[in-house]
């Protein structure tokens, strides 16, 4: 090669180095991701920078996604008129109970960083089981009268959306509104004639965000992981479960599967009913306000205080991430945690190191049977440190562990759609439910020590005998955690 040319190509090389490295910095992203990224765009220069265009670019500047953010915030107070001016009650309702004060500054950052209301006329009922989920769902659909909106990352074309598709069909027949969101990337096997046969019969379903745009081509790996369903504005479903019939007998993969999902009668339907809205109306820009859309709560006998908070690419903060940070930082006993892939945030993973060296019982489930081999690989490299602190570690055995939850000294507890890993904290919409109430904390807590049983102990002397090349791929595995 001609000298001349020689010298233009690693000027240009440094050049762009140059501009990369000072672009990321000023990105201000955890030092983690920003050293996973120079670490690829200097690896595969050209690569790099596609995949770095395609998926990489933050979403918090741009100043479609800051329209986007302030548009959440105003949705989240359609028709919550009666709940905000109901707060100070409701705060005073939950000051009497003896161990508030402890959880009162939880109560402080999910209002601050996400905009969280407090209700208390709520009933929450838990399901361990995809069967048990599905046929309560089934029959809320089958009585709508009014609207059907429905939230999710994964929609398959199976057995059980087939039935989910007739009965929506036939409720739009009557009448009744049907809405749907589904993920491009989660629902990409989501057949065109299933969606084209729904919008025959005039359901109205599109992908979040519609992806197909020049502008969001970007950011495709910034994915919409809510699961969220309401009937009526009056009962609401949220957890972990998605739209297939492997969250009720386990697929070809799996011989069972372990999800929790929650169905919500009262006040805080109206707080999921206004994150759907905020996200149709990202959508579509079709505005869904009133009293049609958000009528009065139905009266519950019991009184259950909840907060649901949402976390996204383009949020003012990392919302989900600072709650389990709260969470773990508050206990005074026992830690519990569920998630399918534990890679944790600098913050969450020395929270729980300082808790357990503490003398604080913290006890994690993740996945024995992966899914996905990189996220399970990485979680690896996390474990020595906590096994030495005193954490105890289980594989779950009994199928495919989803569930994704958080106990603290069984007194209070959060269940949603995020994992305990960097990709829910930060890349992906989230949405989880912070729940103070000792039963239902006290309830979740009885079902992991039996799921315990189905787990097999990752203990230190087990850990450290990985062979050398398996924890050198685990460490590579967690260079790109930041990205997963």
């Amino acid at each position: 090669m001609n000298p001349g040319i020689w010298s233009i190509l690693v000027i240009s090389y440094y050049l762009y180095l140059l501009v990369t490295i000072v672009y990321l910095l000023l990105d201000n992203r955890e030092t983690s991701a920003t050293f996973a990224w120079i670490f690829i765009l200097i690896t595969f220069p050209v690569l790099g920078l596609i995949v770095y265009l395609l998926i990489g670019r933050s979403r918090r500047k741009s100043h479609k996604y800051k329209k986007y953010q302030q548009q959440e915030r105003r949705s989240l107070n359609l028709g919550m008129e009666t709940y905000i001016y109901q707060q100070q009650e409701n705060i005073k309702r939950l000051s009497s109970q003896a161990d508030f004060s402890t959880r009162r500054k939880l109560f402080e950052l999910l209002y601050r960083n996400s905009n969280s209301l407090l209700t208390t006329n709520n009933s929450i009922q838990f399901f361990y089981a995809g069967k048990d989920k599905f046929d309560a769902l089934l029959e809320d659909l089958n009585n709508a009268k009014q609207f059907i909106h429905m939230e999710y990352f994964i929609w398959r074309n199976d057995t059980l959306t087939e039935r989910i598709k007739d009965i929506l069909i036939n409720k739009s027949r009557q009448g009744v509104e049907v809405r749907i969101l589904f993920d491009i990337i989660g629902s990409f096997r989501l057949k065109k004639e299933y969606i084209k046969q729904m919008r025959k019969n005039g359901i109205k379903i599109y992908p979040y965000d519609n992806p197909h745009s020049f502008i969001t081509v970007h950011s495709l790996n910034y994915r919409n992981h809510r699961k969220i369903a309401i009937i009526d504005g009056l009962i609401a479903y949220t957890g972990g479960m998605n739209m297939g019939q492997e969250y009720v007998d386990g697929g070809k993969r799996f011989t069972a599967w372990r999800d929790t999902h929650m169905r919500i009668v009262g006040d805080a339907v109206c707080l999921l009913q206004s994150i759907f809205v905020a996200s149709w109306q990202n959508t579509t820009n079709e505005k869904l306000v009133g009293a049609r859309y958000f009528p009065r709560a139905k009266e519950v006998k019991s009184f259950i205080p909840v907060q649901i908070t949402t976390s996204g690419p383009d949020a003012e903060w990392s919302s989900i991430e600072q709650l389990y940070f709260g969470l773990i930082t508050s206990a005074q006993e026992s830690i519990d945690i569920q998630s399918p892939y534990f890679i944790p945030s600098e913050s969450i993973y020395k929270a729980l190191l300082s808790a357990a060296l503490s003398g604080i019982k913290v006890k994690l489930i993740v996945t024995g049977k992966p899914d996905n081999l990189l996220p399970y690989w990485a979680a690896f490299s996390f474990f020595g440190a906590l096994l030495k602190a005193g954490v105890k570690i289980y594989h779950y055995q009994t199928g495919f562990m989803h569930a994704k939850a958080i106990i603290v000294d069984n007194e209070i507890c959060s269940v949603g759609t995020a994992n305990m890993d960097i990709r829910s904290f930060q890349l992906n919409y989230e949405v989880n439910m912070l729940i103070y109430d000792r039963t239902l904390a006290h309830d979740l807590s009885t079902h992991f020590d039996f799921d315990v049983t189905g787990c097999r102990e990752l203990t230190f002397e087990e850990y450290y005998s990985i062979k050398p090349l398996k924890k050198f791929r685990n460490s590579l595995a967690r260079l790109f955690a930041p990205l997963m």
